[in-house]
């Protein structure tokens, strides 16, 4: 007894897998995460150090030079990008795709350590690190300005309260203010400096040595004791006027002497505004960008940052406006839906085509039943690998549309061969599926190797295809096994013995366009047999042509490599079928 056979003959049986698989399949389907593209962790760390006043050339020669001189260091290393700007030096470090970040990440920490003594000793902070890939753009942004508080004031707003916030949600990896601090500016007259015989440097040691926090101690007595807290830290411009700068006549020469002090901002040369159509031009805004990490779903986090954001829009004062300006899930699921239509489209239509050539509606159904099914199946094979439903994958669904149909037409066809000779459905069904199981197993085989290099291809490309395989190679095996169990049950019960049906018009219309087909293509067979040279030149012409052309066409070799692929797909899918045909002689169209 073959595997068909068993569920041939136990019906109930193979209806309940196949309930068993459709539920969990629609299961997996609602469970599986929603991306634009495959979810690639790229290794990538990156190292930021602010020295706020210096010039870029300051930064790359006394900040990225000697961290970079420790960063090559660190094995399994692939590029190093540094990126210079005014007060601010950011090195990304790439790994290679099979290095962990979280275990290279203690080796940067190594290398930031070692480069310290070598780093200006004026560093307002330490270099930090992230694990943050550049290249992966932040799925969200913010918008906050308002009415009454100052730009300084804003940002501090947006970065303590709301950044934070935001933070404490799972699966944000990094969330970014960009705007103005709040700062002092410090404003000196160069003739005054010049009288009092000043240098820059004096002004910016009496800042910098005016504006500490020190420990103060504590002041015992006999039955209490007091904590020393020195006001050491000065916040506003006027506390800074009153600094002494140096001594001349010994008299103490201040900050007032030869300037001024504004409360303003550390970047007044860069503003924000947000336009609204109805709503006019709003001075002063912040933008905060919201990025994920690595391996968490865009969809579902952008979704717990909108009812984040409702709920901080209820808490926050009335006069701070908050919008969200961006949302890249948007568009992810988007172009999502387009794709799920896509496929919906592509089985309506292979359905419309199987009535067709078929003519018979209960005939229809059978393969018709094979497509949705060995797709749901899929979606099982998909969660449990963790993947998620991307134009990728959902690209590898399409393609399968038209591969998961044929082997459950196969089984079919030669059935109502089978019927028609006379035999009865139950008895035809189980012949058909002696006959025809190892030309079922060799095509699906042969069509899902073609598949199975792209899910070991190295570097990014084979990291982003590999969805894109396995979903395909996945669906045409569930195909395979679907064919030899539910279709072959499903002709026995369904098709009808010989001389019950009549043959509908739609039937007779199809026989008869078909016959016209044959014969004609059977004229032109027999030409060409009659003229077997002729035959011969044209095909080393076109051979040599085809060759000529290919290698001779200005396109990436990731594109030869797909031509030479749906070749091999196309002779692998036949080749089984054919070679079946041609040794037991059987014709396998109605």
């Amino acid at each position: 007894m073959t595997l068909s056979e068993k569920f041939i003959r136990k019906p109930v049986m193979t209806m309940l897998v196949m309930v068993v698989v459709l539920l969990f399949g629609m299961a997996a389907y609602f469970a599986l995460p929603i991306s634009d593209l495959p979810v690639v962790d790229y290794p990538v760390i990156t190292v930021s150090v602010f020295y706020p006043g210096a010039s870029p050339e300051t930064m790359a020669k006394t900040v990225a030079s000697p961290l970079e001189n420790q960063f090559t260091q660190i094995p399994g290393l692939n590029t190093i990008i540094s990126d210079n700007t005014e007060g601010q030096t950011k090195i990304y470090l790439t790994f290679g795709l099979e290095r962990n970040v979280d275990l290279a990440a203690p080796d940067v920490q190594a290398a930031i350590q070692r480069a310290t003594a070598n780093l200006p000793i004026d560093l307002p902070a330490p270099p930090s690190y992230t694990k943050t890939n550049p290249s992966d753009s932040p799925i969200m942004y913010l918008t906050v300005n308002s009415d009454t508080l100052t730009p300084g004031q804003l940002y501090d707003f947006g970065n303590r309260v709301i950044g934070q916030r935001i933070s404490m949600i799972d699966g944000v990896s990094q969330v970014q203010t960009y705007g103005a601090k709040t700062a002092v500016r410090v404003q000196v007259d160069p003739n005054k400096m010049a009288a009092y015989q000043i240098g820059i440097g004096d002004v910016a040691k009496a800042v910098t040595t005016g504006t500490v926090t020190i420990p103060g101690g504590s002041l015992n007595g006999e039955v209490r004791a007091f904590a020393i807290e020195p006001q050491g830290q000065l916040l506003m411009a006027k506390d800074y006027e009153p600094l002494i700068i140096t001594y001349r006549n010994n008299a103490p020469i201040r900050l007032r002497d030869i300037g001024k002090c504004i409360d303003s901002i550390d970047n007044d040369v860069v503003n924000l505004d947000y336009v609204k159509v109805g709503e006019g031009i709003r001075s002063g805004t912040i933008i905060v960008a919201i990025s994920r990490e690595a391996g968490s779903n865009t969809v579902t986090l952008a979704k717990d940052i909108r009812e984040t954001v409702a709920r901080l829009q209820k808490e926050i004062p009335g006069s701070v406006h908050l919008v969200i300006f961006h949302d890249k899930s948007e568009f992810i699921v988007s172009s999502v839906n387009d794709v799920k239509l896509t496929i919906l489209i592509a089985l309506l239509l292979v359905i419309l085509i199987i009535f067709l050539f078929l003519g018979r509606l209960s005939d229809t159904i059978i393969p018709s039943v094979t497509l949705p099914l060995s797709i749901i199946a899929t979606f099982i094979v998909m969660y449990v690998f963790h993947f998620s439903l991307d134009n990728l994958s959902l690209m590898g669904l399409i393609l399968s549309v038209g591969f998961v149909v044929d082997d459950a037409i196969v089984v079919l066809e030669n059935t109502v061969r089978l019927v028609e000779q006379g035999m009865k459905p139950l008895a035809a069904a189980i012949q058909s599926a002696r006959e025809i199981t190892f030309t079922i197993i060799s095509m699906t085989l042969s069509l899902a190797v073609i598949f199975v290099p792209l899910v070991f291809m190295g570097g990014t490309v084979g990291r982003i295809f590999r969805e894109f395989s396995v979903t395909v190679v996945m669906a045409i095996l569930c195909s395979g096994i679907i064919s030899l169990t539910l279709t072959p049950m499903m002709c026995a019960r369904m098709l009808k013995e010989k001389g019950k049906t009549k043959e509908t018009r739609l039937q007779k219309f199809t026989t008869g366009f078909l016959g016209r087909v044959i014969h004609g293509y059977g004229t032109s067979l027999k030409w060409t047999l009659k003229r077997p040279l002729v035959t011969l030149v044209v095909w080393i012409f076109c051979f040599v042509g085809t060759i000529m052309l290919f290698v001779s066409l200005p396109s990436h070799c990731f594109l030869k490599a797909t031509a030479v692929l749906l070749w091999a797909v196309h002779w692998c899918r036949w080749a089984p079928l054919q070679k079946k045909c041609g040794s037991s002689k059987t014709t396998l169209t109605r």
